[in-house]
């Protein structure tokens, strides 16, 4: 039966969400302070990789039906492509191989020593979904409205509010839920990026334990990044962008040719856990708490909540 849902937050978990559920033949409602392009998800470097999900086995069924969803939509109009990633990291940092668990069984290479790249002693490589997201959240946008699902702008303070309005009320409000649920669990860790010409590398790299990894978008090639937390100002600084290149300068050789097109920076909602719950006794389903995992984990995350939206 047809519910009647409102969806907080425009991010990648609000889109996904709604999508899904529209999908189902809901009426799709989504509220937001801010919409594409003027959101933090429009900033991610968007490829798939459980990042600070380790420590939640629930991130396993969420990645994979992500990874599932992406490849199922790849294509030119989506801006969803597959790349090759290379993950470096040196010996003695405690980069753990429990990351492993998540991916896809059977399709990771591991390369030690001279096969690493210049500066590491061990890397692995596999293939994952690149999501590239000045096309994508556009093309999700689009799905939407073409299930007729409504936008508006509005910030609210209270999601109690309108619980009497909607049949469901879907809480993906990301760093909102400091406000809306009172929840400081969640934080804000700024990444700041350096954006080079497109067309150098043409893989994935990624060293997550300084953190530094290099994207190629066919708008450009993101550097990063940083990792602060419990920072908010979305303003890059140029010391912490010297030193993001300085980094990958180190890695590939004749990066630091490439012209710089600009930089960003954006705030990625952390929480130790995903909240992803029916709150007691409401018609709320909290989605939030991704931190940079957000696309990683959008549409297996996205696919419980249609679940508990089918138990209200």
């Amino acid at each position: 039966m047809s519910k009647k849902i409102a969806v907080i937050g425009a991010g990648i978990s609000g889109m996904s969400s709604a999508l899904l559920l529209a999908e189902q033949g809901h009426e799709l409602h989504i509220i937001a302070k801010g919409f594409s392009p003027d959101i933090t998800s429009n900033r991610a470097a968007a490829f798939w990789f459980p990042y600070h999900v380790r420590n939640d086995k629930r991130g396993i069924g969420w990645c994979r039906k992500s990874f599932a969803f992406y490849v199922a939509n790849c294509g030119e109009a989506t801006g969803i492509s597959m790349k090759k990633i290379i993950k470096a990291a040196k010996a003695n940092t405690g980069d753990e191989d429990s990351w492993l668990d998540f991916m896809q069984p059977n399709t990771v290479k591991i390369m030690y020593n001279s096969e690493a790249p210049k500066g590491y002693d061990i890397a692995y490589e596999t293939h994952v979904p690149l999501v590239e997201t000045q096309i994508f959240l556009p093309w999700l946008y689009k799905q939407l409205e073409g299930k007729k699902a409504s936008f508006k702008k509005q910030e609210l303070l209270d999601l109690h509010s309108i619980t009497t309005e909607y049949d469901a009320v879907i809480n993906c409000s990301a760093l909102g839920a400091r406000v809306l649920c009172n929840d400081h669990s969640v934080i804000p860790v700024r990444g700041q990026v350096v954006l080079l010409e497109p067309g150098f590398p043409n893989h994935i790299f990624l060293d997550n334990q300084t953190p530094s990894y290099i994207v190629p978008r066919k708008d450009a090639t993101i550097v990063g990044g940083t990792y602060e937390e419990n920072v908010y100002d979305e303003k890059t600084e140029k010391e912490g962008l010297d030193d993001i290149l300085r980094r990958a300068y180190s890695v590939f050789e004749g990066l630091d040719k490439r012209k710089i097109i600009g930089n960003w920076a954006g705030l990625r909602p952390y929480r130790p856990q995903v909240r992803l719950e029916r709150e007691a006794d409401t018609n709320i389903i909290h989605n939030y708490g991704h931190g940079g995992s957000g696309y990683t984990l959008a549409f297996g995350c996205a696919e419980d909540v249609v679940k508990l939206v089918e138990e209200l």
